[in-house]
């Protein structure tokens, strides 16, 4: 993994573009929140990363049946495995792309939301986070929404350096809201964070479809199960 960081310095301003750079308007969707337009946005922090990918059930599985599944002897679909992913620290949020040059993975985090925590090497072998990729020496704990996400880094700086700035970003952004910073915020990050709100929006009203539609089956098979013994 490239130990490539990118950090933009608090005391500049985002570097002007040519008139025919566009940012992402409130009406955008997920496919316009790409890494090539947000890095030109000049975002706090990017750089590449592993993300630990958990299989729905591993957590409720005892911490023996953890390790098994964790060997290379298991499908991989059963197993945790790390993921590539290319971070990007713009705004209000972050947003986990595959690589410099593709569209963003699943839904931006907001900041003023999220926990983060710093993991070395000995804390990641005793916890349940096991095995960190060959070329990573320490990880960070992502918890935002009751959802809980690890990110590996090629060395302890780097980590340390995504949970200050994370970290920070969720201050200035709680600093912001309540109407106390002085800072100008730039107005490409403005588009970004109304187009990521959007997308969570729209994925949370699916979400809530989907959640409704299931409520509504399991009520029709009891329903359907009452009647049956009643008329039985």
């Amino acid at each position: 993994m490239s130990s490539e960081i990118r950090r933009r310095s608090p005391s500049t301003t985002p570097a002007q573009h040519p008139l025919t750079t566009t940012y992402p308007m409130p009406s955008y969707d997920e496919s316009h929140l790409s890494a090539p337009s947000m890095l030109r946005a000049s975002p706090v922090l990017s750089g590449h990363a592993y993300k630990l990918h958990l299989p729905a059930f591993y957590s409720f599985l005892p911490a023996a049946i953890q390790r098994i599944l964790f060997t290379r002897f298991c499908p991989t679909s059963w197993s945790p495995h790390w993921n590539s992913r290319y971070l990007i620290a713009l705004g209000g949020y972050l947003y986990r792309c595959k690589d410099e040059s593709s569209s963003m993975k699943g839904a931006p985090i907001p900041v003023d939301t999220m926990d983060v925590r710093l993991y070395t090497v000995d804390e990641c072998t005793s916890d349940f986070l096991l095995d960190l990729p060959s070329d990573c020496e320490a990880a960070f704990r992502l918890s935002c929404g009751g959802k809980t996400q690890y990110y590996a880094l090629a060395s302890k700086e780097e980590a340390q350096t995504w949970v200050n700035t994370l970290r920070q970003m969720r201050q200035d952004c709680i600093t912001r809201q309540m109407g106390h910073s002085n800072v100008p915020y730039p107005k490409e990050w403005v588009a970004f964070d109304a187009a990521a709100k959007r997308v969570r929006d729209q994925k949370s009203r699916i979400r809530d479809r989907l959640e409704a539609m299931d409520r509504r089956e399991q009520e029709m098979q009891t329903m359907g199960g009452v009647t049956m013994g009643y008329f039985s």
